[in-house]
Order: C-alpha cells, then sequence, then structure tokens
C-alpha cells in the first residue's frame, strides 16, 4: 500500500468519525444534548429566597480556626468543609444584609477567601475540595481530595450573593469561576460533579462516584438553588439552561424519591431513607414551587408531607 493510499484511508476514516450520528450511545454526552423545559423564574422577595431564616445567625462558633473562620471536625480533624463553612459565610452575608454590621461582612469575605485560597483552580474553574476521605456507603469510598456538585452549588450562591451585597466585582469573577465547574461532566480521567442519564436528563452530584450513579436529592436541589441566585444575579443564558434543564430533571424523576406512607428516599442508589432529609424535601419542592410558579412542585411538596410529618 502506498503513501498516497494511506493519506486517503486516514482521511476517510476522519471524516467517517465526524459524521457520526450524535445520538451514538458510545460517544460521550455533551451539555446540548439535554432536555430542558422552559420555566418561569421568579425572583423572589429576599425573605423568602433559599437559606433565608426568621432570625439572624448570631457570629458564634463552636469550631473555628485562628482567623475566625468556622471549621469541621471530622476523626479529631479540623477542615474547611465546602458544604459547612460556606453555609456559614452565607448567614453571614445575610446579617451584614439585615443588620449593617461590618463585623459580618468581615467574617463573610474572610471565609469567601479562604476557601479560595484552598480550591484547586484550572481553566477558569474553581472546585472546591473535601480533604478527608469519606464512604458514603458499601462500594462508594469517596477518596481525598474530592469534590462535590451541592458544594459548588451552594458555593455558587455564596460567591452571588456575597458580591450582590457588597458590589465587589472580585466575588462575581469567584461566582462565574464556581458556574463554570457545574459544566465538569462525568470524566474517568478528571474531577466531575455533574452527570447526563442515558435519556439526556442532567444531574448535579452530591457524590460523584464511580458506576451507578447515587442521585442524592437535597444536594441536588440544593445546587439547583446556586443555579438561580446566579442567574438572577448575571441573567447567564448557560446558567438560564442548566437551570432550566435542573429543574426539569427533577420535576421529571421527583416521583421516585417518593415512599407513599413513610419517609422519602434520600437517594435513588439503594434508596435509604432519613426523616431530617425527608422535612428537607418538603421545605425543598415548596420553594421550587414558589421559584417556578409550577403548582406540581407544591403539590409533591404536600404529598411528601402526608406520607410522613417530619416534625414527628
Amino acid at each position: 500500500m502506498n503513501l498516497k493510499t494511506l493519506i486517503f484511508l486516514g482521511i476517510a476514516v476522519l471524516v467517517s468519525a465526524c459524521g457520526v450520528n450524535s445520538d451514538d450511545p458510545e460517544l460521550p454526552k455533551t451539555l446540548s444534548d439535554i432536555n430542558y423545559n422552559e420555566y418561569t423564574i421568579n425572583d423572589l422577595p429576599y425573605e423568602e429566597k433559599p437559606y433565608i431564616y426568621e432570625y439572624v445567625r448570631s457570629m458564634t462558633m463552636e469550631n473555628f480556626d485562628q482567623d475566625s473562620i468556622p471549621v469541621f471536625v471530622y476523626e479529631g480533624e479540623s477542615y474547611y468543609h465546602p458544604v459547612y463553612t460556606s453555609l456559614f459565610g452565607i448567614r453571614f452575608v445575610d446579617g451584614y444584609i439585615r443588620t449593617g454590621d461590618e463585623d459580618y461582612r468581615i467574617l463573610a469575605e474572610r471565609i469567601a477567601y479562604k476557601l479560595v485560597e484552598n480550591s484547586k483552580a484550572a481553566n477558569d474553574k474553581f472546585l472546591f475540595p473535601y480533604n478527608f476521605s469519606y464512604l458514603y456507603s458499601s462500594g462508594n469510598l469517596m477518596v481525598k481530595p474530592w469534590y462535590s456538585g451541592m458544594a459548588q452549588g451552594r458555593l455558587l450562591t455564596f460567591f452571588t450573593r456575597l458580591y450582590s451585597a457588597t458590589g465587589d466585582p472580585q466575588y462575581l469573577e469567584w461566582a462565574d469561576n464556581t458556574f463554570e465547574s457545574l459544566k465538569l461532566l462525568k470524566d474517568p480521567f478528571q474531577e466531575w460533579v455533574v452527570y447526563i442519564d442515558e435519556d439526556n436528563y442532567f444531574w448535579i452530584e452530591e457524590y460523584p462516584a464511580e458506576g451507578e450513579p447515587i442521585h442524592v436529592l437535597n444536594g441536588f436541589i440544593y445546587a439547583t438553588f446556586g443555579l438561580y441566585d446566579y442567574y438572577l444575579a448575571t441573567n447567564d443564558p448557560e446558567a438560564q439552561k442548566l437551570l432550566n434543564a435542573s429543574i426539569t430533571t427533577i420535576e421529571h424523576y421527583i416521583e421516585d424519591y417518593r415512599n407513599p406512607g413513610w419517609v422519602s428516599f434520600y437517594a435513588l442508589k439503594d434508596k435509604p431513607t432519613n426523616p431530617f432529609y425527608h422535612g428537607v424535601h418538603v421545605d425543598q419542592l415548596n420553594l421550587l414551587s414558589k421559584i417556578t410558579g409550577e403548582p406540581y412542585f407544591k403539590e409533591m411538596a404536600d404529598l411528601f408531607e402526608s406520607d410522613y410529618q417530619a416534625s414527628e
């Protein structure tokens, strides 16, 4: 076989590969494949938004470092836990907004800088690590450092609200970088936090484990709230698409989490139950109903609540 023939065959293979049907199940999925409905997204009054409670949180902390950054103690060691530490940040931003007390702002900004300092930054993306290994369940060991879609979504809320409260463009840039992480699709060769299933529904995974996806409900919805905050602040069309896609997935699968007459399922894999998170599900579904104006989410919240009264 001469050189010209080899070149021709090589070009033919490339042309053939480029022309493969995008529905081929062997090809990796992309964000262009995802299912999404168009929802009305309501900008709720501040006091009705996620993470806003009747009371302003005090600045006291049980565990903190030398710079008054809250830390999470696990197996005797202290860590900057992305979900735990950033929730203090969100609540301190709320304290600053509602009281005007500069000490709240100072603490919130310290938390933001510490979390960014400890992040993995690459290609305009921030990933916030769990620096301890965690056994979610048999066969699902999250090996340090690992990353969580729920954490990424909560940090997105934190930076977005810190920007809105202070007007400092640094925090918007950090929100942008965090939003970019919510495009990291499942990949055996790099960190990832989102997943597209065989029916092209978009999932944000609290525990991005290998093998069968876990699909934790509360973590997915909290991450969706991050997309909600970011979209309201930026009107970014990509954020709108991912927000709509997340809500579409929740609407499509929510009945699979219902456990009629009892506690709703915490996750779809193995379907564990937890009374505390059942109450969280009810609250989250009520919020999704307000955000979208869709009565279906309110109906499901009422059904979940009728199955089991979490306060009992």
